[in-house]
């Protein structure tokens, strides 16, 4: 799988040096698009095989976030944001090596510059920053400790190889940065979140991601125009397989299986939702009977929800009196349980708004936008 991986990227990399005498770090959409496939359906851990342990680095980063920045602070945030930033400037560093072993200015990693106060300093520790420029070959320098030089004068033949593989290396890592912000939706940016899932992915856990996002900057599909001039229904990407039931949205012009992620959005967002399955269009509509947002009842809840009141449609803590009460005359539920009969993620806790699912992190990992009822988790909330 690496060496197939390796291969793939020196083409589009020569392609890109010939073609526009480019040689920045890749940005081939065609090539991006098959890793993202890779590292959706297959075990990252198979997949980061080339030198690199990125999940690892970035697990390190993300529990260091708040005392990086030795460095001025720079515009490329933090989290996964910052580290797909971080990586780009690494795969950088190496393609340089690669591409002009010969050139002074490539010998010194100067820790001062614009380019590592901004990138590299607010997200990555010194430590780390320090072990990942040293798989290029830099060390810090005796002499000038605020500089990492490059070791060896000559860069050998096996070098080369080496600083291409790496650099491979560090555009999956920008990939898989960029697969984890799609998979947590507008949890993107919650340090926790982020973590939690980053340690689900060393574990071997696989990603069902949706993204086709209006507006966003991810490749969209085509559209064709109808006869008349008025664009034909976008098709999306979760149609790929058969879906369940056809739903169409008018707001945005697309046709959803009925379990796709987006089509929860576009039911939260009050969108014009009908079935597109065949026979009469079914409006559907996010909120209406029975789909009432649960709330909390009491600041215990908020803490630690133990028991959810189907009648009162409310959450309640442990020592709340009234919930007590809801057991012994109403219709419960206790929480702390996923419907795959494994405990429950209460770090961070994962229940849905609506229908009071709550998850373990596996079976949440499997699709972190969407509950099974078709809603979407509320991202400023932790249910």
């Amino acid at each position: 799988m690496g060496g197939g991986l390796v291969d793939a990227y020196d083409r589009v990399l020569e392609q890109q040096i010939l073609g526009r005498g480019s040689c920045l770090a890749c940005r081939d959409e065609t090539l991006r698009t098959q890793v993202d496939g890779l590292l959706e359906d297959a075990d990252p851990r198979e997949v980061h095989c080339l030198g690199l342990d990125p999940l690892g680095a970035m697990e390190e980063a993300l529990m260091a976030a708040p005392s990086v920045a030795y460095g001025r602070r720079g515009g490329a945030g933090r989290g996964l944001r910052g580290l797909a930033k971080a990586f780009e400037v690494l795969e950088q560093a190496a393609l340089n090596l690669y591409l002009g072993p010969w050139r002074e200015e490539y010998k010194v990693i100067k820790m001062y510059s614009g380019t590592f106060t901004h990138f590299i300093a607010p997200v990555l520790p010194l430590a780390l920053a320090e072990r990942l420029f040293g798989l290029l070959g830099y060390r810090p320098g005796p002499a000038r400790p605020e500089q990492l030089r490059l070791q060896s004068a000559r860069v050998s033949p096996a070098s080369l190889e080496d600083l291409l593989r790496l650099s491979c290396a560090f555009f999956l890592a920008r990939c898989e940065c960029r697969l984890l912000l799609r998979a947590l939706g507008g949890r993107g940016g919650d340090g926790q979140w982020e973590l939690s899932l980053v340690r689900e992915r060393q574990r071997g856990l696989r990603l069902q991601v949706c993204p086709l996002i209006p507006g966003s900057e991810e490749e969209e599909e085509e559209e064709e125009e109808e006869p008349g001039g008025r664009r034909s229904d976008v098709r999306c990407r979760c149609l790929a397989a058969p879906p369940l039931r056809l739903q169409r949205c008018f707001d945005c012009n697309a046709f959803h299986s009925i379990t796709c992620a987006d089509l929860a959005e576009c039911n939260v967002s009050h969108h014009r939702v009908e079935d597109a399955s065949g026979g009469e269009g079914e409006e559907s509509r996010c909120e209406g009977p029975g789909r009432r947002p649960i709330s909390y009842h009491c600041e215990s809840a908020k803490a630690d929800p133990q028991l959810l009141c189907r009648s009162c449609n409310v959450l309640h803590g442990a020592a709340c009196v009234e919930g007590k009460l809801c057991r012994t005359t109403h219709e419960t539920s206790a929480l702390g349980r996923c419907s795959c009969g494994r405990p429950s993620s209460r770090n961070p806790l994962v229940l849905c708004h609506y229908c009071g699912n709550e998850y373990c992190s596996r079976c949440w990992y499997q699709n972190p936008l969407s509950c099974t009822c078709g809603q979407t988790f509320d991202p400023s909330t932790s249910v």
